[in-house]
């Protein structure tokens, strides 16, 4: 990084830590002079370095600009130019160009995606640059969606923390566990439906700039380019927008503030999380119904402790307060309440309490068969008929950031090692035939020439190609995620003092 960016990048932190802390210190309040910052030169020179690191550089809106045109016509030269419409009043952003993307692992299902142009990319990042650490400091600790240092892991890990009891039995072991039902929330299309009124409100309670303000409402309302035509975007929020993913929090956040009761308590004088703790056991104790939710991004679950006649009631009525304060719809069909004795599905991973002789009910994190089956079928057609004309380094260079990818993602469930060491000899079984099928001609001794021992694994044997060996899940560390791995942004990290 050269002199002119460290200096810039390091004005913004300075910049994002003041507006975290006071957005601490100020929970109900509105910061209203947000505008000089998100049209400074500095920020949108941080905002466009961003944008051109970014994978989709390369793909151009509805003007046909790429991030390397820009580059060629003169970076700063571009940036004044926006500066100068963002000043004085004359910048409107272009309809975002819809493309349909695949829904992985649901055949024959597509999402849309909003590709903006490289300037109205730009324009949302210095936004979100400024807007995200005022909200941020107010988002609680049960939303993990498209947060700053939050993963599908720390959401799966506080959910089964959550549902551990640490209350034992004379018998030393533990016959009860604090939530017995579960209520899997699903919301129908939520970055379509979206209200942007609701949006609008969540904003301004935090920010009362009336200019950046306008500016959110003009990115809400500028339309989608599909095939040659016009639709205008009466709500939701464009799955591909730099600042979608803070504005659908913001919406859903009403989600966990309606459990505030038993989350967090942030009208009290102390800590409003211990004290919502408290509640909690209070409240089970008196037998009375708890609701505890865990969100990441449109995917959410509630904890019940109570009854299915309980659980049945808060349903119907999360409905109706998502319809009218989000402008949501709960899928009926989708929307379950399942026994966590008998698992639901969260973010991918199966989760439910299991019976242990020798400790009693703990909760487990599990690799779902069908996530297996659905991997062992992506090997197999990579390996099939299809692929022989391919190198060896070629397949191995398709299937193993698979296999990576899948890895890593399943490798702090239970039980994962075992899971790990029967695909890994999956994969090796699918590559020794695909290279039967290959080398038809060729003998068996001639087959395995390929398969030496790895310059990775010692001792191990593998399929190798020229550059290329079988990446091996097998070694892959198992371990319980831990939530003190969450890594706060940087911005989070103030010595105290007001002014830092």
């Amino acid at each position: 990084m050269d002199a002119d960016a460290r200096t810039d990048k390091v004005w913004l932190l300075g910049i994002q830590r003041k507006l975290y802390q006071w957005s601490r210190l100020n929970p109900e309040g509105q910061y209203r002079e947000l505008w000089g910052w998100i049209t400074d030169s500095r920020n949108l020179r941080c905002a466009w370095r961003t944008v051109a690191s970014n994978k989709g550089r390369r793909t151009p809106g509805i003007d046909g600009v790429t991030v390397k045109h820009v580059q060629k016509l003169g970076e700063e030269a571009y940036l004044e130019k926006i500066r100068e419409e963002l000043r004085i009043g004359l910048y409107r952003p272009s309809p975002s160009r819809r493309a349909w993307i695949p829904k992985s692992g649901k055949p024959g299902e597509f999402r849309p995606l909003g590709i903006l142009t490289v300037k109205d990319r730009i324009v949302q990042c210095a936004v979100k640059q400024i807007m995200e650490p005022l909200f941020e400091a107010r988002f609680w600790h049960v939303s993990f969606g498209f947060r700053p240092g939050r993963s599908c892991h720390a959401a799966v890990e506080l959910i089964r923390c959550a549902m551990h009891s640490g209350t034992r039995d004379k018998d030393g072991r533990r016959h009860a566990f604090p939530y017995v039902w579960v209520i899997e929330g699903d919301v129908k299309g939520c970055f379509d439906h979206i209200s942007h009124r609701q949006v609008l409100e969540g904003i301004r309670r935090r920010c009362g700039d009336g200019k950046v303000n306008r500016l959110i409402r003009a990115f809400l309302k500028a339309g989608v380019l599909a095939e040659d035509q016009y639709i205008r975007t009466d709500a939701g929020t464009p799955q591909g927008g730099i600042i979608s993913p803070l504005l659908s929090n913001i919406a859903l956040s009403v989600i966990e503030e309606r459990y505030g009761r038993w989350v967090n308590q942030a009208q009290s004088t102390g800590d409003g999380m211990v004290a919502a703790r408290n509640t909690r056991v209070r409240d089970r104790k008196k037998g009375r119904p708890v609701f505890f939710p865990i969100r990441y991004a449109d995917d959410f679950v509630i904890l019940v402790s109570g009854s299915e006649k309980d659980a049945l009631v808060e349903k119907e009525m999360l409905a109706d307060y998502l319809k009218e304060t989000a402008g949501l719809d709960l899928s009926e069909n989708k929307t379950l309440i399942t026994p966590t004795d008998r698992g639901f599905e969260f973010l991918g991973q199966r989760i439910r309490m299991k019976w242990d002789d020798r400790y009693g009910y703990y909760p487990r994190v599990e690799v779902p068969k069908e996530k297996v089956l659905e991997l062992c079928h992506r090997i197999k057609l990579r390996t099939g008929p299809s692929t022989t004309t391919w190198s060896l380094d070629r397949l191995l260079g398709e299937l193993n950031p698979t296999l990576r990818g899948w890895g890593h993602y399943y490798r702090f469930c239970t039980g994962a090692k075992r899971i790990f060491a029967r695909i890994d000899w999956y994969v090796g079984d699918r590559i020794w035939r695909w290279l039967k099928r290959k080398y038809a001609k060729a003998g068996a001794s001639d087959s395995v020439r390929s398969r030496e021992l790895s310059r990775i694994y010692p001792g191990r044997a593998v399929w190798r190609g020229e550059k290329k060996e079988q990446f091996l899940m097998g070694h892959l560390t198992v371990e319980r995620f831990k939530l003190e791995w969450m890594r706060r942004p940087d911005y989070a990290w103030t010595s105290g003092e007001p002014d830092t």
